[in-house]
């Protein structure tokens, strides 16, 4: 059966119902209909019956009617709450410290529960349960795999003169390699009609990127500057994909996942094993050499604890313990996780990044700070949640924020399950990382999204503006609403981070427009998921933000000047609002990765419809901008002009 689509034009995009007389009979408080319990029921991601419960306790929960004479419920919201009925319900009562007992005693119990879980108007000097699992650690389901899409085929909207993004702008008349809309790139002239893309990586402050074939072969091309590419030399731009290799190993090593950073990139080995190469002045290679500033080929990153040496098992086969699949990287900071799911950082230690739990501030002069950076990828254990948080857990209270200290800092505390917590996926912006927890074995735990770094813009999802030193524990991203559509991944922009749930619904927070204002907390996209739109992958860039769903559309919003929303030509180069990319319109994107001046797609080719939508998307071979490769070829590196490799970290007056 032909799968069905939702085209990008007029009405398509949703489905309309006529509304019956009983649909728009009263049902609960506030004048609400059934039709707008369904709406609420999709939304939520919760059944009708749950939403219908939630709706007739008016926000009080089963305590407001438990507090009666009587000390019982009507009789609606006690079927709603009784387990057998409604499990989603009852793991809400369940939270709630709750029963479905309604005697006058469980309801006193009850109420000095409420009473003792609200904050104390002064500071305890009793710390908080701070466990969010009482049964103990979760058990994850492992390995930890790297990073999977669908297969297909590599297309780019953008620029591919890397040496132009934040320099200067796109020429009023784009030439052959400035695309104004999504194009497939050389899919005969350098992949071959037979090979496909299995991952790509770009990140918002690069102007380079990398994809890897489903054979493991990995093509990086843009900026070079550094030797980010780590080709064996410096250039202001390699134009075309070019495959890239382990010295002394070329054609041995496989690829599963790829990190580009600003002035760096690393690769992830199928044996388990990184490798970096570019920029190194904040460590963020992780070679373990500070001192060394600079490389232009990759070289084996070390990793705490990572022990290689032969296994026995066959001729040059390599037993690694600590057998790292993902990858992420910031402007000057990485990040990796290990098929345990544990977190290794390394680079700057500016805003917390590490999630050490510190900066690493010293004085240089007066009133100037250094910061001490780390140059070899360390595990981090420490995950902490707000004091109020950890309160609501051991309470029942469903409150979010407060707990600050006296100079105004929210006060947190550690996790008791942090040494064990494992990590599915992590996604690094300029200066702040997002991660979401692994899914459990029995599937009941609803998996917990941390975030830390520079929390400009409120990105982090916390409702301040303020840096968390630790990964911290997003108390809005929890609770009975995500029950049964829990968080599967994120993304993280330059100063934005997008989660997405199981649902294909998408959760966004901060700002990647320079005008308006920020999101200061994790908010519902409500256009798409209004819309019954099942979002299947997520981007963000320096600028731009995309959703592309399992229907065959494409929508994005935010600025680009060098073309990388993929309007079209003639069209604007921004948008405060979703929309549509028309050329990709029926096509499948099952990935999307970001960067400054340009984004990657892979589109899936898998059947007659794949190749139908595909035939409407322009593609360019090399053939097609020989005479702008034989520009740049001709050009001498302009290196020395940006000298990205020379620079320092900013110093912070004290």
């Amino acid at each position: 059966m032909p799968r069905k689509r939702k085209s990008a034009n007029g009405t398509e995009v949703s489905s309309s119902h006529h509304r019956s007389s009983s649909t728009s009979h009263v049902i609960a408080p506030g004048g609400g209909t059934a039709n707008d319990i369904q709406k609420l029921s999709h939304t939520l991601g919760l059944p009708a019956d749950a939403v219908t419960a939630i709706m007739n306790c008016q926000g009080q929960g089963v305590r407001s009617s438990r507090r009666s004479a009587g000390g019982a419920a009507d009789d609606l919201t006690a079927a709603a709450v009784d387990p057998s009925v409604m499990n989603v319900w009852g793991d809400f009562m369940a939270d709630e410290s709750t029963t479905t007992t309604t005697t006058a005693a469980a309801a006193s119990t009850n109420d000095q529960a409420a009473s003792a879980s609200k904050p104390a108007a002064t500071t305890s000097t009793t710390p908080p349960s701070t466990t969010s699992s009482p049964s103990g650690p979760r058990s994850y389901a492992l390995p930890i795999q790297p990073p999977k899409a669908t297969p297909g085929l590599l297309a780019q909207t953008g620029t591919l003169d890397a040496s132009v993004p934040g320099r200067s702008s796109i020429s009023k008349t784009p030439a052959t390699h400035e695309f104004e809309c999504p194009t497939l790139l050389f899919p005969q002239s350098i992949f071959g009609t037979t090979a496909k893309i299995a991952h790509i990586a770009t990140s918002p402050t690069s102007c380079h990127s990398v994809a890897i074939t489903t054979d493991g072969m990995a093509f990086g091309w843009g900026r070079n500057e550094t030797g980010q590419l780590g080709l064996g030399y410096t250039s202001a731009c390699v134009p075309l994909p070019t495959q890239l290799s382990i010295p002394g190993e070329e054609g041995e090593i496989t690829f599963v996942a790829a990190g580009v950073g600003k002035y760096h990139t690393i690769l992830v080995g199928s044996n388990g094993i990184a490798y970096a190469s570019g920029g190194n002045v904040c460590g963020q290679l992780g070679i373990n050499n500070g001192g060394v500033k600079q490389i232009e080929k990759f070289r084996k990153c070390a990793v705490m604890g990572q022990v290689v040496g032969d296994s026995g098992g066959g001729e040059d086969e390599d037993d690694v313990n600590v057998k790292i699949v993902q990858v992420s990287c910031g402007e000057e900071v990485s990040a990796l996780l290990c098929s345990s799911g544990h977190l290794y950082t390394t680079g700057s230690s500016e805003h917390g990044l590490l999630g050490n739990g510190e900066t690493g501030e010293y004085i240089i002069t007066a009133g100037r700070l250094g910061y001490a950076n780390c140059a070899k990828f360390t595990r981090r254990t420490i995950f902490v949640q707000s004091e109020a948080d950890a309160t609501a857990a051991a309470g029942g209270t469903t409150a979010v924020g407060g707990g600050v200290d006296s100079s105004g800092k929210v006060k947190c505390v550690p996790l008791e399950d942090g040494g064990q917590i494992s990590l599915a996926s992590i996604s690094c912006g300029k200066n702040h990382f997002v991660a979401v927890e692994a899914a459990t074995t029995s599937g009941t735990d609803v998996p917990r999204v941390f975030t830390w770094g520079s929390g400009d813009y409120g990105c982090l999802g916390h409702g301040i503006q303020a840096d968390e030193y630790y990964p911290r524990l997003v108390g809005a991203l929890r609770g009975p609403m995500f029950a049964s559509n829990h968080p599967v991944d994120a993304v993280a922009g330059s100063n934005c981070s997008l989660v997405r749930t199981k649902h294909g619904h998408v959760y966004y927070v901060g700002k990647h427009r320079q005008v308006g204002e920020a999101t200061m907390r994790f908010t519902l996209i409500d256009a798409l998921a209004n819309n019954s739109h099942n979002v299947v992958a997520i981007g963000a860039g320096s600028a731009t933000v995309f959703c592309s769903t399992k229907a065959g559309v494409t929508v994005s919003w935010g600025m680009g000047s060098h073309g990388e929303l993929g309007y079209g030509t003639g069209e604007n180069k921004s948008s405060a609002k979703p929309k549509f990319v028309s050329v990709l319109d029926s096509c499948l994107v099952t990935a999307v990765a970001c960067g400054m001046g340009h984004t990657l797609f892979l589109i899936s080719n898998e059947d007659a419809e794949d190749a139908k939508a595909l035939k409407k998307v322009p593609k360019v071979e090399k053939d097609d901008i020989a005479q702008f490769v034989g520009q740049i070829k001709g050009k001498k590196s302009d290196a020395g002009a940006d000298e990205p490799a020379k620079k320092k970290q900013k110093s912070k007056k004290k």
